[in-house]
């Protein structure tokens, strides 16, 4: 089985913890190799899952659409971005990670950014599993940075502005020419005290599968306060427990 998976949201829901924790429970289930890409300018996907970040591709990208940085046209400017991808890889126990870097300056990246997305689809075809952090907000959708996935998950908080911003999360990925065979909807950091029927309210015309709800937990806030990554939890974490119910529901979902 492969699973290639894109994880969107506003800003501040916990789209990375749960990418994080997303990747631990994949590996736990034995869906590797799993590589994790890093595609939020802020780049704090490695921090959770406690690994160092590796050279950013945006370094590559900028390198590439330099005059005095860019290989050879054609073929070779092709396979030497390739070369430069897997040099920048960070391997770890069961998944690898790629991190994207920094978002674009003043120059011309159109010809590079499509050399730098073959590459990667053509690296992710060799994993059992992608995860893939995308920044927040909705710019990886129109960008196609989120392309050709078997899952869009957008994730909110049981905020109104985080609900609002999902349902326009979906709405522009069926506007846009992008293959997602499975739309869902996860709801993070859910407390005893949330309004739960602001999010069923929101949440009802979205037009996407409702993932498990994943527990508000102060341990996984203070893990990630104090720099501690997902693989330090407790193997009973409630959070940890919620992400692993999503992945067996995904795994069924896929066969």
């Amino acid at each position: 089985m492969k699973l290639s998976i894109a994880i969107a949201g506003k800003g501040g829901t916990g789209k990375t913890t749960f990418s994080a924790l997303l990747v631990r429970a994949l590996r736990e289930k034995g869906i590797r190799p799993i590589l994790a890409v890093d595609a939020d300018p802020n780049s704090t996907l490695a921090d959770a899952l406690g690994v160092d970040e590796g050279r950013p591709l945006a370094e590559i990208r900028e390198q590439g659409s330099s005059p005095e940085g860019s290989p050879a046209s054609g073929v070779g400017r092709a396979r030497a971005i390739e070369d430069e991808i897997h040099r920048a890889i960070t391997e770890a126990d069961g998944f690898d990670l790629v991190t994207m870097g920094r978002g674009e300056g003043p120059r011309c990246y159109c010809y590079v950014n499509n050399l730098l997305r073959l590459s990667l689809d053509t690296l992710g075809k060799s994993y059992d599993a992608m995860v893939l952090d995308n920044e927040a907000g909705m710019e990886h959708l129109s960008r196609r940075t989120t392309n050709d996935v078997d899952f869009l998950i957008a994730v909110s908080n049981p905020t109104l502005p985080s609900l609002r911003a999902v349902k326009r999360i979906m709405q522009l990925s069926r506007e846009l020419p992008i293959n997602i065979k499975h739309r869902m909807v996860l709801v993070n950091r859910v407390a005893s005290d949330s309004p739960l029927e602001v999010v069923e309210s929101q949440l009802g015309p979205v037009e996407a599968e409702r993932l498990p709800d994943v527990p508000d937990d102060e341990i996984v806030e203070r893990a990630g306060a104090v720099g501690q990554d997902v693989f330090a939890l407790d193997d009973q974490n409630p959070a940890l427990l919620a992400v692993r119910a999503i992945v067996d529901k995904l795994c069924v979902a896929e066969t």
